[in-house]
């Protein structure tokens, strides 16, 4: 069955807009927006996989390298963060767009605390494409084609994220 979903960044930037576009009604409550922009570090890495010998089978088979992986991605965003008069420490809603070292859009989904009028350290949860193996492969199995693994798919996937930023725009 064929679905048309739009693609993920295009929601993002809509979603970002939404919440722009209603600040002025947040400031009559006391609830002001900062936008920042900032380092990401995220738990978003590509597996690495290449192609293995087992004993006992004619063919080579697809392994997992581990120890050539990423520990961690990282990345430039840019969030939108609101806030309350009251608390002006925590952004209790901040709602990003970035960038990661491969070029690739990740939406950021979490929460701010404040250090200052122009800190941030925020964190939540990262969505973004990530690695993986063409449709009706997996690890250990069998390849005859060795080409099969020079055009890895990608996947949605959620992760962690922390990222330090700086306000350079507040809307009251």
């Amino acid at each position: 069955m064929l679905r048309w979903t739009p693609p993920r960044s295009v929601l993002a930037l809509a979603l970002l807009i939404v919440v722009c576009g209603s600040a002025p009604a947040l400031a009559a409550d006391g609830w002001d927006m900062s936008l920042t922009a900032g380092v990401v570090t995220n738990g978003l890495v590509d597996p690495v996989y290449a192609l293995g010998t087992v004993s006992g089978r004619p063919t080579r088979v697809i392994v997992r390298e581990t120890d050539q992986e990423s520990s961690v991605g990282l990345g430039i965003a840019m969030f939108a963060e609101v806030f309350h008069d009251r608390a002006k420490w925590l952004a209790p809603l901040a709602v990003g767009l970035g960038l990661r070292s491969d070029a690739r859009a990740t939406v950021y989904l979490g929460s701010a605390l404040r250090i200052g009028p122009h800190a941030s350290v925020t964190s939540g949860v990262a969505i973004g494409p990530v690695a993986t193996l063409p449709a009706g492969l997996s690890e250990g199995s069998s390849v005859a084609d060795t080409n099969q693994l020079t055009n890895l798919g990608t996947r949605t996937k959620a992760s962690w994220f922390v990222g330090i930023t700086y306000t350079f725009a507040t809307i009251h």
